[in-house]
């Protein structure tokens, strides 16, 4: 009995697994057909449609004069206006056979366009996930004359890349004048990375014509050159290119740049007064590496002739950077510390700089001890090098230097904060001038920190300035160190490591200073007052409104050349809107009293039509300047801006900037603009300009 039971259980199992298939295919979503007229045969099953056809089988849209669907294979033929829309693709053809299960394809004629880029060819075969085209052109963001494209013999084209392309060639206006073998692309990045053009005049260089492009040689690696031609001077070109790649296990960035010249011009003199070469050139190199999650690698690289190439021939450039910098730099860091390799050199001459050849450091963060106790460190072995310069010699030494320093804060109400400090540094010189062969310096500083905070609230609110309840607050910091032997022994040390220009406050500590090798007797106490003005963010926690800070040193040591009450330093910052920012920098001598160095700085910035800065800066015995800027968006096409600097001390403008921005549909934007200048300069009075710049591509 239970044997005949379990046959009869096996044997029905056996009919519905071999019923199931049928089952599945009944259930299966059918493809829905409509048109005008339909036809259909069962013996072949097939259906024919024609007029508005229109089949609907999932996320999948196919519409053509005439549908022709054969049940049994799945297939889809259609002609007249093929049109097949799936996700952001949008296939059309004139004529082809598409299964809707598999999705395999193939097309007559066909045009694709998934932004940014626009696909045509004579055939395609293949699937929607990857589809090969014969004769194919690509163009990117818009189908117009004016825009770049590629044509291959063949091109593969593979969820949002081109794959794979053979006999491919970059053209422009009907024109292919560049050809690569082979390559591969993805279309979210840009094809062409980087693509300008300007020609215009100037008086020092004459009439000329600059033009950079960058094209793809292998993933993530774009090469190309600058040329530029000068009637005055000649032709300067050089290799460029960029480097970008990511994985998992970080990433890279990498970029150059050079250029030389057979300068036939008025060349001049440089900063020493020498006479500058005929032979001109320059090269720039800068690297980013990230390595996991610790190791990071930075370099930069700048090499010029002479120390006007830059400011010749790329002007704006220079003005952002007169000595240039070359340093490699590996930093690895861990939970509480960072181990870094920094190496500083100089191969322009004409510039003095500290080089580090190399300095290792580690620098262990503020770590916790028992009893409330706080530790830092850091500690660094460095070659150091200062080449002769003007009436300054060569200086070289091997330098050891590590400082420790403890705190130990003491909070005893949420609204104050006492933190004592005390610290050592011990700098040890191999090659020590003054008689010595070594030097050896250590120092001790003591001193505190002492913060107090206090604040009020108000209830305003106004709706033009969302703002929803006022919160001042203020807080005085007083601050002391006094370290009483730091100026020893400064005649045996080699001053390479030396106090720079600056006009701001500079750090207290010798745990902090960076002129390492020119320190002076410290026994200094700093106040600061800073207030605050916050309202309730839209969105989340709080947002500035203004701020204004105060700060000032007295130096109880008596310093030659030094009073013992400091300048007095001012901060203010108004950000009542994220379209407003007004800044100002104020710096006053209370002995005089005088006016040492006002800077101002207001902008208004309206992202969709305009945006203007107005700018102040005065230094004492130095200059007076007004610097005022902007930009005003006529319409879709068409934005004017203008640049002015006044020098009220000689009463003349330096730089007058009138321009035209406009832009061509989605990938040209066309720069035309006319500069004056005035005063004692090296650059001409005059310049004109029209710039070219492919925006994407």
């Amino acid at each position: 009995m239970l044997l005949a039971r379990v046959h009869r259980f096996l044997t029905v199992t056996g009919v519905f697994l071999c019923l199931l298939p049928m089952l599945a295919r009944a259930q299966t979503v059918q493809p829905k057909i409509t048109g005008d007229d339909f036809d259909s045969d069962l013996a072949t099953k097939e259906s024919v449609v024609t007029g508005h056809a229109r089949l609907v089988y999932g996320d999948i849209l196919l519409t053509a004069d005439k549908i022709r669907y054969n049940a049994a294979m799945t297939v889809v033929t259609a002609s007249g206006n093929f049109v097949l829309t799936y996700g952001k693709r949008r296939l059309l053809a004139d004529d082809g056979t598409f299964n809707i299960e598999t999705r395999a394809l193939h097309l007559h004629n066909i045009r694709l366009g998934e932004f940014p880029v626009y696909l045509s060819g004579d055939t395609v075969d293949g699937t929607l996930d990857e589809m090969v085209f014969t004769n194919a052109t690509v163009f990117f963001r818009e189908d117009a004359s004016y825009t770049p494209s590629l044509h291959a013999k063949r091109l593969t084209y593979a969820k949002g890349r081109i794959a794979r392309a053979e006999g491919l060639k970059l053209g422009l206006l009907g024109g292919r004048f560049l050809s690569f073998n082979s390559f591969e692309q993805a279309l979210d990045s840009s094809f062409i990375s980087y693509l300008t053009a300007q020609l215009g005049y100037r008086g020092n260089l004459g009439a000329f014509a600059e033009l950079g492009l960058h094209v793809p040689v292998a993933p993530g690696l774009k090469l190309g050159a600058d040329v530029g031609l000068y009637s005055a001077r000649g032709i300067m070109a050089g290799p460029s290119g960029t480097l970008h790649r990511e994985d998992a296990g970080g990433s890279i960035d990498d970029y150059f740049r050079s250029g030389y010249i057979r300068d036939g011009g008025d060349r001049k003199t440089d900063v020493l007064g020498a006479p500058v070469p005929h032979d001109r050139s320059y090269f720039e190199w800068q690297h980013q590496q990230q390595i996991g999650e610790h190791l990071t690698l930075a370099g930069k690289f700048n090499y010029w002739s002479d120390s006007e190439i830059l400011r010749d021939f790329r002007h704006k450039e220079f003005n952002q950077i007169q000595q240039p910098d070359s340093f490699f730099e590996a930093a690895y860091t861990g939970d509480n510390y960072s181990l870094s390799a920094f190496t500083r050199v100089n191969p322009n001459p004409f510039f003095r700089m500290q080089e580090r050849l190399p300095e290792v450091r580690f620098d262990l963060l503020p770590s916790a001890l028992p009893f409330g106790f706080y530790e830092r460190f850091n500690a660094s072995a460095a070659a150091l090098q200062a080449d002769a310069f003007g009436t300054d010699p060569k200086f070289r030494t091997n330098r050891l230097d590590a400082y420790y320093g403890l705190e130990r804060p003491i909070t005893p109400t949420p609204w104050f904060n006492f933190t004592p400090v005390a610290g050592a540094r011990v700098t040890h010189y191999g090659d020590a001038i003054g008689g010595k062969n070594t030097y050896t310096r250590t120092l001790g500083e003591i001193g505190f920190d002492t913060h107090l905070l206090s604040s009020g609230t108000f209830d305003y609110k106004n709706e033009i300035w969302e703002i929803d309840g006022l919160r001042h607050l203020f807080e005085p910091v007083l601050s002391y160190r006094y370290a009483p032997e730091a100026g020893n022994g400064r005649r045996y040390i080699p001053p390479i490591d030396r106090r720079v220009f600056s006009t701001y406050l500079q750090p207290l500590s010798i745990g902090d200073s960076r002129n390492l090798d020119d320190l002076t007797n410290l026994n200094t106490l700093r106040l600061q007052f800073n207030n605050t003005l916050q309202t309730r963010d839209t969105t989340y926690g709080s947002r500035n409104l203004a701020s204004l800070n105060f700060a000032a040193d007295y130096r109880f040591d008596r310093v030659a050349g030094r009073k013992a009450l400091s300048d007095i330093y001012t901060e203010f910052a108004l950000t009542p809107a994220p379209w407003l920012r007004w800044e100002v920098f104020h710096r006053v001598d209370p002995h005089v009293p005088s006016q040492q160095e006002f800077n101002t700085a207001i902008e208004i910035v309206d992202q969709e039509w305009r945006s203007v800065r107005l700018a102040t800066h005065f230094l004492k015995n130095n200059y007076e300047e007004y610097d005022l800027q902007y930009r005003q968006r006529l319409n879709e096409v068409y934005d004017v801006f203008g640049l002015w600097r006044y020098d009220a001390r000689n009463s003349r403008f330096n730089e007058q900037s009138y321009g035209l921005w406009q832009r061509l549909g989605q990938t040209w934007a066309v720069k035309y603009e006319v500069s004056f200048f005035n005063g004692p300069r090296r650059e001409s009075s005059f310049s004109f300009n029209i710039e070219v710049e492919l925006l994407k591509f």
